[in-house]
């Protein structure tokens, strides 16, 4: 079978963060507020954007972790949309670490093709209502029949699932030894027993919406599950919290840009003292210093993958966006009137400052007390 061609094969390395800029400048205005936009997407994927951070092969992809991240954060900071620089940077996320390694038919290539010309969008389904995506709890059933797959169970918190065109779906599919076993597999949005529900737990993030499934005898081929027979959960449910949070800091600094251009421009007109103009630079340069943290956490994704050692480093590097934004917040509540974008750009980034936030405090205690109870200290 000939290789599936990804427009992103024609621009080489170097030039990504430029191509993507233009490619920004040239494209139809996202029209967000009736759902995806998905005229201003295949622009990008036309113009060789959305192919970058995996092979339709399963080989390595042109662009790596550093350079995905930085790709994200000029899309959130020319679009000034977190939204859609988490779009772009979940695609390439789930087209790398998801469908690329572990695929087994020419329909997950074609799959990854479509993706990479912007004629398909990837969801990623592991969470469940009640108990997001604890393995212990997690209850969605796939039961072979034949050379089929029949998937029952309920979803939650799908993201980009309203506007995907396939998703993965993570499903116990047996026991050993007293454990659970999952497969994923990559359910078309058309299939019969597949229904989309509103969720409406997330407001903003604009276009990412959220949902929850439904799934009641949905029919899957053998062909469309993934990886590794009963080991799904290991290899693509566990690594993905890291790989997220270490590639999201990328689209979050681009936002974080767009909040200090916009800052920028409303005291460009008003009453302003040296105070607060000292105040504002020292904003950025904290937003400058910023920069080298979330490069670290992508090289450290390429050097040596989703480790215990990169997941302590992103909760550190979330506190310290976290308390970037307080800081940010604090001063743009000198403005008289508020800017309806600052205000956009804050709520999306404590919603993403928000995620697994419990998970992020338990291992904050964790730290506390091994600190604590470590032999030797003063």
């Amino acid at each position: 079978m000939s290789r599936p061609h990804s427009p992103a094969q024609t621009v080489p390395d170097p030039a990504l963060p430029e191509a993507m800029r233009q490619a920004l400048a040239d494209a139809p205005a996202p029209d967000c507020a009736h759902g995806f936009p998905r005229a201003w997407w295949r622009h990008l994927g036309t113009s060789g954007m959305l192919g970058n951070g995996f092979d339709c092969d399963g080989g390595p992809p042109m662009a790596n972790a550093v350079r995905v991240s930085t790709l994200a954060g000029i899309i959130a900071h020319e679009s000034a949309s977190l939204g859609l620089g988490m779009a772009w940077m979940m695609q390439q996320m789930l087209g790398r670490f998801v469908l690329a390694p572990n695929l087994r038919s020419d329909r997950h290539r074609a799959l990854l093709a479509s993706m990479a010309r912007g004629d398909a969008l990837l969801a990623l389904a592991i969470s469940e209502p009640g108990t997001g995506a604890h393995p212990k709890h997690l209850s969605c059933r796939a039961v072979q029949d034949g050379d089929d797959w029949l998937l029952d169970g309920h979803k939650a918190f799908v993201s980009n699932g309203p506007a995907a065109d396939a998703i993965i779906v993570l499903a116990v599919s047996g026991e050993h030894q007293g454990r659970k076993r999952f497969d994923a597999f990559v359910v078309e949005a058309n299939t019969p027993g597949l229904t989309r529900e509103g969720d409406g737990k997330v407001a903003g993030l604009v276009p990412i919406g959220h949902c929850g499934l439904r799934l009641v005898g949905c029919q899957v081929p053998d062909s469309q599950r993934l990886g590794a027979s009963g080991q799904a959960f290991d290899t693509i449910a566990r690594p993905l919290r890291a790989i997220e949070d270490a590639l999201l800091l990328g689209a979050m600094l681009g936002a974080m840009q767009a909040e200090m251009d916009t800052l920028a421009r409303c005291f460009r007109n008003a009453a302003r003292t040296p105070v607060l103009t000292r105040n504002l630079g020292g904003l950025q340069l904290e937003l400058n210093a910023l920069s080298p943290v979330a490069r670290h956490a992508a090289q450290h994704l390429d050097q040596h993958g989703p480790d215990e050692a990169l997941a302590a480093f992103n909760l550190g590097a979330r506190r310290l966006f976290d308390r970037w934004q307080g800081a940010c917040e604090s001063f743009a509540a000198a403005l008289d009137d508020h800017e309806p974008a600052l205000l956009t750009l804050a709520r999306d980034l404590r919603l993403v400052q928000g995620i697994a936030r419990g998970i992020a405090e338990s291992r904050q205690l964790q730290a506390g007390e091994k600190m604590l109870h470590t032999q030797g200290n003063p």
